[in-house]
């Protein structure tokens, strides 16, 4: 009977230790601004973003917060990142077999869990003070959703320009890590990413400030379609990119959104219908096109120029 005691002691002492593990409080170690990670539950949404830990802690609510994204509001507890959350799962999960085989303490076994690389760019809602960061464009608080459009866009497409005119030096950096080849497929992303960062930027900031001002919300993506755009501000405003930019502006306007669509849905292939809408004589269809630094700074002083343009309504 001895060994079916020792069995029934064992799990015993198994079910204290669940009931300790129950009270334990995970470390989350904060990046080196200060902030930790959080990832937004909506379906189809799913985005990173970072909260200063202390403003996590002390001012947003456990009950709300906001995705700076799409808005998603959701308790506190359903903002912990997934790779988080599968880290500790798989962490307490060996902590238990441990206890089963060596009677190690499975809660003093657990973890901290650390926070991803530090994210560009850094916000403080100007309503509640609440300090977080994001990648790309984002405009709602995570504490209140104060939506500061005008701000966060601005500040975003700065962002992306600065990181064009830095490409260089990022591609010097990765071949630190990488090999020369690598280095530049990643700066290749990078560079084709920030042309899609900044077409959403002026879109989702368009649409943001089209329907504060409109009796009537705009269509769903009209602002990614440049004519839909242009002729939506002349309908409310009698003005439009031809008022805001000169003609060549407003013909790399075209140009850069076609090569996001092209990017996004046909591989960055040109087909028929970019050349007939741009008139673009650099390529040819069936070939690939080449989107360089310069073209990301041409287009990142265009979308400023819009904003504030618009801004003046």
């Amino acid at each position: 009977m001895r060994p079916l005691q020792d069995i029934i002691n064992k799990l015993e002492r198994f079910q204290q230790e669940i009931t300790d593990l129950s009270k334990k409080t995970v470390t989350i170690i904060p990046d080196k601004n200060g902030m930790i990670d959080k990832q937004c539950p909506k379906e189809n949404c799913h985005s990173y973003f970072k909260v200063h830990s202390e403003d996590w802690k002390n001012i947003v609510k456990d009950e709300e917060v906001f995705c700076p994204f799409c808005r998603n509001n959701s308790k506190a507890s359903k903002y912990f990142p997934a790779k988080q959350r599968g880290f500790l799962i798989e962490n307490i999960r060996q902590s238990m077999l441990n206890h089963w085989h060596t009677g190690s303490s499975i809660s003093d076994n657990i973890k901290s869990v650390k926070t991803s690389n530090e994210f560009e760019l850094f916000i403080q809602c100007e309503k509640c003070n609440v300090r977080f960061a994001v990648v790309g464009a984002a405009y709602f608080c995570p504490c209140c959703g104060n939506n500061s459009v005008e701000k966060n866009a601005t500040n975003s497409i700065d962002k992306i320009i600065l990181k064009a005119t830095k490409i260089n030096d990022i591609q010097d950096s990765l071949e630190k890590t990488f090999s020369k080849d690598e280095a530049t497929i990643l700066v290749k992303s990078i560079i084709e990413q920030s042309l899609s960062e900044c077409i959403s930027v002026l879109q989702s900031y368009s649409e943001t400030k089209y329907n504060n001002l409109s009796k009537s919300p705009a269509p769903f993506n009209s602002f990614q379609n440049i004519e839909k755009s242009n002729r939506l501000w002349f309908q409310l405003r009698n003005q439009g990119f031809e008022n805001w930019l000169t003609n060549k502006e407003h013909l790399s306007l075209i140009l850069f959104t076609q090569q996001r669509h092209l990017l996004e849905h046909k591989a960055g292939i040109v087909d028929s219908k970019y050349l007939e809408i741009t008139n673009d004589l650099t390529y040819k269809e069936g070939e690939r096109i080449i989107v360089s630094s310069k073209d990301i700074v041409d287009l990142g002083k265009i979308i400023i120029k819009i904003i504030n343009k618009i801004n003046e309504f």
